[in-house]
């Protein structure tokens, strides 16, 4: 799957879901959801096949509730998860209402 599928699952995962994507992250990098091993490590099966850690489903629902009441469009949405896993920080186009 790509990055920007993954994404837009976001609403389907549990807490312990994670993304993992091949670098550089684009909105068409390779992508799998799956969980981080015994050791919260990346699973070898990933990163034999070059993905990273991108950001946990946990994560990705505290990151996107700084929009607040706000109804952000999907690639809103998508472009807030790249810029948060990228820069571990809000862009500033976020606060805008």
């Amino acid at each position: 799957m790509k990055l920007r599928e993954a994404l837009d699952r976001v609403d389907q995962l549990t807490d312990d879901d994670v993304i993992f994507a091949r670098k550089p992250w684009t909105l068409d990098s390779e992508a799998e959801i799956g969980r981080l091993d015994s050791n919260y490590r990346v699973p070898a099966v990933s990163t034999r096949r070059g993905l990273k850690y991108f950001l946990e489903a946990s994560v990705i629902n505290e990151v996107l509730e700084v929009f607040g009441d706000r109804e952000p469009s999907a690639e809103q949405c998508r472009l807030l998860l790249m810029y948060y896993a990228e820069n571990d920080a809000f862009p500033s186009w976020v606060y805008e209402s």
